[in-house]
């Protein structure tokens, strides 16, 4: 009888360990799930609004935009060596230092230092992004603020200007009109890649939102091919002054190149 008590107690007290556990266990998921985030979210909440507004991408297309971009955000450099020669070799920055002087920096630092900076502030956001997108939180606010495209619509055309100004060139308005063409013809492009059948913009000929197959086939590769040509257009608007005519023609046959795939899809 008293060997039955004992072996009694403790299957007794080992069940009575186990559903402690598992209150535990409940109870700390509970609490971790209702917790405050730096949005004033709740965990679960959080999870949900990062899906919606974390600016979620397919890993395919995350690569394809940190190369596009970041190619992009070194493009300057051409321009910096075009107009290397008519860049003084101390170029003023506008900031003054104690003593009164300007704090001019090296021509280098302009053609070179710039551009990378722009490039690693542009690489920082699309890691960031990635890593708080495979954890399902939301990203700090400045990255959400910036996105995938923020840092080169902001930097570059300021970059340019700076080069422009430093080289004593005019600034048309023509050039600028082409920069911001360039960088929106890639905006679209990356709209484009993975663009749901209801998008605002989006390809709408030859009936292709009634094949989703065939739909997603035209905008990927209509999205690869409006990113390339805008891409290209900046780097020879960057390289060339004026730009040659049989260069000028690429960017238009890459922007149109998707057109017949789609007619010949639609069919």
């Amino acid at each position: 009888m008293h060997l039955f008590l004992v072996k009694y107690t403790k299957a007794k007290g080992y069940e009575l360990y186990k559903a402690a556990v598992l209150l535990y266990n409940t109870r700390m998921a509970s609490k971790n799930n209702n917790r405050k985030t730096g949005y004033g979210l709740t965990a679960d909440r959080e999870r949900n609004a990062a899906r919606i507004f974390g600016k979620h991408v397919s890993d395919e297309k995350a690569l394809i935009l940190v190369l596009a971009t970041s190619f992009a955000c070194l493009s300057p450099v051409l321009l910096g060596l075009r107009l290397w020669n008519a860049i003084p070799a101390l170029v003023e920055t506008g900031l003054i230092r104690p003593d009164g002087n300007d704090d001019s920096v090296p021509r280098a630092v302009l053609v070179y230092a710039v551009p990378g900076l722009v490039f690693v502030l542009n690489l920082i956001c699309h890691v960031q992004l990635w890593v708080h997108q495979k954890a399902q939180r939301m990203p700090p606010k400045p990255v959400l603020f910036l996105g995938r495209h923020g840092i080169p619509l902001l930097f570059i055309p300021l970059t340019a200007l700076w080069m422009l100004h430093a080289a004593g060139e005019p600034l048309q308005a023509v050039f600028f009109l082409t920069l911001f063409a360039s960088l929106l013809m890639m905006l679209i492009g990356a709209s484009f890649y993975d663009c749901p059948t209801d998008a605002v913009i989006a390809i709408r000929l030859f009936r292709l939102h009634q094949k989703p197959s065939d739909w997603a086939k035209v905008h990927r590769l209509a999205g690869i091919c409006w990113m390339a040509a805008g891409l290209l257009q900046l780097i020879f608007l960057f390289a060339f002054d004026p730009v040659p005519a049989g260069l000028r023609i690429v960017p238009l046959i890459l922007l149109l190149f998707p057109l017949p795939v789609a007619a010949v899809l639609g069919r």
